[in-house]
């Protein structure tokens, strides 16, 4: 099977296991995914930065609705992806809690008065996806929306993908060129270094 082959049967199980969930649990895992990426020791990494990029959830995705209220309670400065209608194209708005939205591209929440956010500005990305593996390899929806987002973002940004438990593989998923890496993951069950898991998966191979 090709690349893309595989891609697109992954992307079908993910999707068939993500319908599968229960409001409770999705509401569970919103509070537990806040909750692990807001403890001390993580918090202490992403103290250090002051510019952070997030989605609006949709569906079965990873919520991120109690990640922006905490985002608001520490007045950390974020931005959510909108789409420019003329050139077709995302770019990053600022978004505040009192900000208006209305119902985007592919009926995506984005603000209604959106405000461009230079790239150069943003320290920490999260990430929705499918289903990642340990070592950050991410399979998104196939509409390559994050493939033209995440160049724009400076080298250094940190790439934090969010996702249920059951998206994150141990084995290595199909990857091609234009496809980059996540350095951290977080679930509701746990956070996941992934560039720690590249350098031992290299030592490991030599």
């Amino acid at each position: 099977m090709d690349i893309k082959s595989e891609k697109e049967r992954l992307r079908l199980e993910m999707k068939q296991q993500r319908a599968a969930l229960e409001h409770r649990a999705v509401r569970e895992a919103a509070y537990a995914g806040a909750n692990a990426l807001f403890n001390p020791r993580l918090l202490n990494l992403l103290g250090r930065f002051r510019g952070f990029a997030s989605y609006m959830s949709v569906g079965n995705e990873f919520p991120t609705d109690w990640i922006h209220h905490e985002l608001f309670r520490v007045g950390a400065p974020f931005c959510i992806p909108y789409y420019q209608t003329e050139s077709k194209t995302y770019a990053w708005s600022a978004f505040r809690s009192q900000d208006p939205l209305t119902e985007g591209y592919m009926g995506i929440p984005e603000p209604l008065q959106p405000r461009l956010v230079d790239p150069a500005t943003i320290d920490v990305a999260l990430v929705p996806g499918l289903c990642f593996d340990v070592c950050g390899g991410r399979l998104g929806y196939g509409g390559g929306v994050y493939d033209r987002l995440l160049p724009t973002l400076r080298a250094g940004t940190l790439r934090v993908a969010l996702a249920f438990d059951f998206q994150v593989r141990k084995e290595a998923l199909p990857q091609e060129a234009h496809d980059l890496t996540m350095d951290y993951i977080v679930t509701e069950k746990q956070w996941i270094d992934c560039r720690l898991a590249r350098r031992l998966r290299r030592t490991r191979h030599g």
